[in-house]
């Protein structure tokens, strides 16, 4: 499940503070394409997207909440109909409707999507991200069941990506293993749900939180961690 914070630690420390750092200071946002609090987590991210341009490099990676290939039920699936009419709620979900687990064809798993977009990435992160946005949209609004080929093949074609490419790494058995890969990568480090998002490779955010905090969190991780030349003018 999907984890939304109540008050407390803004932030947790994964491990001792270091002096290498690159120009760019890597973000990492752990996610499942069908969690509905990502969904709002990410448009956020959006913004600081934006704000911060050059000085952060934005990487996404897989964290499936539905691992098992099995349509879920009918309880299972009022629950997770209930978390999207939630989530409606909230200015970044506007539009959002319960479709896709109220309609004919839910999801069996959250897997497929995820892997669609490993196979995206070896065309960019920038073209990874607009499958993301266009598989959010169709699953979201539309009520569509992304982890289907033939919507995936619909939606990279719409996106502008290479089909022939993607393809040919959505075929690699071995995209799968790294999905798995991920899950493990991210339960060492404390992870137990998502969204999550690690900065710099030392402070951990869990859980959806409001954009101010996470500006907050990332200025404070520039102020103390990257040189002063780095950090962004407030104005």
């Amino acid at each position: 499940m999907a984890i939304r914070p109540g008050p407390g630690d803004v932030f947790q420390r994964l491990h001792p503070f270091r002096r290498d750092h690159p120009a760019a200071l890597e973000v990492v946002l752990y996610h499942d394409v069908l969690c509905s609090w990502c969904y709002v987590a990410d448009a956020r991210l959006d913004y600081l997207r934006d704000e911060y341009g050059a000085m952060l490099r934005w990487t996404l990676r897989p964290y499936p909440l539905r691992p098992e290939n099995q349509i879920p039920d009918k309880k299972q699936r009022a629950v997770l109909a209930r978390h999207f009419r939630r989530v409606a709620r909230e200015q970044e979900g506007k539009g959002i409707k319960a479709d896709l687990w109220t309609g004919q064809d839910p999801p069996a798993s959250s897997v497929p999507p995820l892997v669609a977009l490993e196979a995206a990435l070896a065309q960019g992160r920038e073209p990874q991200r607009a499958l993301l946005k266009a598989m959010r949209k169709a699953a979201f609004i539309d009520g569509i069941n992304v982890a289907r080929r033939d919507v995936q093949l619909e939606l990279v074609s719409q996106v502008g990506l290479d089909v022939g490419r993607f393809l040919e790494r959505l075929d690699d058995p071995s995209l799968e293993h790294d999905v798995n890969d991920s899950v493990e990568e991210a339960e060492g480090l404390g992870i137990k749900g998502v969204p999550a998002l690690v900065i710099g490779s030392e402070w951990l955010m869990q859980g959806c939180r409001d954009l101010y905090e996470y500006r907050q969190v990332i200025d404070k991780y520039l102020n103390e961690r990257v040189a002063p030349s780095q950090t962004r003018l407030m104005h």
